[in-house]
């Protein structure tokens, strides 16, 4: 049930107002709820901050207003966090701009949890999907809940391999929750809803524009103790994420990439720019956020492998192979067996010996 402050807050942006002008409106009043009290309203000096804005409260009707509100969430099964809820990430309230509101479905405890937020292109590399697969699952395994924003490529690989391995995953939408964009994705953001997070600084009825993905990213940053970046083009919105993580003052880790691909253009210039964000290990990552790797000692850990990599794995039990060999033995593509043995050496799977040569491990 939310109380009048917070339907106050909610008033300001159905109307569109910013947390800025909210500020400086807010001046006027002792508590945010006085905005809906004629007397105090009209009391108030509001024509040097929005000419129209004593007339448009001066027309609420608090009661309609509040039943408005409170069915129309739960039509949709969205919950409502405001600026001064208890359950508002103390991690966004000192950012620039701030939500407001923050729209939610799932488990809102993730809001206030130890997190890494990994963000890449939305067309990544063989490579960047290793990669990507590789670091999430470990850091999620870690006990780390993953940020991304559901787009297509390295968002979705980090919430599918989150919720594949047990994890917990937030994903921050640039549009309300009733709008799921890209609409490919609408059965995953179901399994992340029932897995972990969806919010969404824009409420029911607003569809995603250009600089709302701008904003989006902001808020994927801030939520992370710090920004994983797997591949990323020269110029691109995982760039700006980048940079919003190095404002907020969150933990930048860039992985680097094929220098002649363009997907790494943009990783690769931040290690340039920023070589203390060389990332090549998980390890890294948990050390230089003080988390502790959880022990898996006594676990027994299974993988299941597809038919490439059995066929591999049933060449290499015979005798140590190199590239030139395994290619011809099993009739694998050159590209996609480079793909397959840097996939299958991050799982351990097998290993690259010395001479060049791979085994089972």
């Amino acid at each position: 049930m939310l109380n009048n402050d917070e339907l106050g807050l909610i008033w300001f942006d159905y109307n569109d107002i910013s947390f800025s002008k909210v500020e400086k409106i807010l001046h006027e009043f002792n508590e945010i709820n006085d905005i809906f009290d004629a007397e105090k309203v009209k009391n108030a000096k509001l024509d040097a901050i929005d000419k129209s804005l004593k007339d448009k409260l001066l027309s609420v009707n608090f009661e309609n207003f509040k039943e408005k509100i409170e069915d129309e969430l739960y039509k949709y099964g969205i919950s409502a966090i405001t600026f001064v809820s208890k359950t508002y990430p103390e991690k966004l309230k000192n950012i620039d701009n701030p939500p407001l509101v923050l729209y939610t479905k799932g488990d809102i405890s993730l809001l206030n949890k130890k997190s890494i937020s990994i963000v890449g292109t939305r067309k990544p590399s063989d490579y960047g999907k290793i990669v990507c697969e590789k670091f999430t699952k470990e850091l999620s395994g870690a006990g780390l809940v993953t940020v991304s924003g559901l787009a297509y490529g390295t968002d979705t690989i980090v919430a599918e391999t989150t919720i594949k391995n047990g994890g917990k995953t937030i994903a921050v939408l640039a549009g309300g929750l009733d709008s799921i964009y890209p609409a490919q994705n609408k059965s995953l953001s179901k399994r992340i809803e029932e897995n972990g997070l969806l919010v969404s600084e824009y409420r029911i009825g607003i569809r995603p524009q250009n600089y709302s993905f701008v904003n989006r990213n902001r808020i994927v940053s801030a939520l992370g103790l710090g920004t994983l970046i797997v591949e990323a083009g020269k110029i691109s919105g995982t760039i700006t994420t980048a940079r919003f993580a190095i404002e907020q003052g969150r933990e930048l880790f860039v992985v680097p990439g094929n220098i002649y691909s363009l997907q790494s253009e943009g990783t690769n210039n931040l290690i340039n720019e920023i070589p203390d964000t060389f990332t090549i290990s998980p390890e890294r990552i948990l050390f230089k956020l003080k988390i502790k790797k959880k022990d898996t000692s006594n676990q027994t850990q299974s993988v299941q492998v597809d038919l490439n990599e059995s066929k591999v794995l049933s060449l290499l039990s015979e005798k140590e192979l190199s590239f030139d060999e395994l290619c011809e033995k099993s009739q694998i593509k050159p590209s996609v067996l480079s793909a397959l043995l840097i996939k299958m050496e991050m799982l351990d799977l097998v290993k690259k010996g010395d001479s060049n040569t791979y085994f089972k491990y």
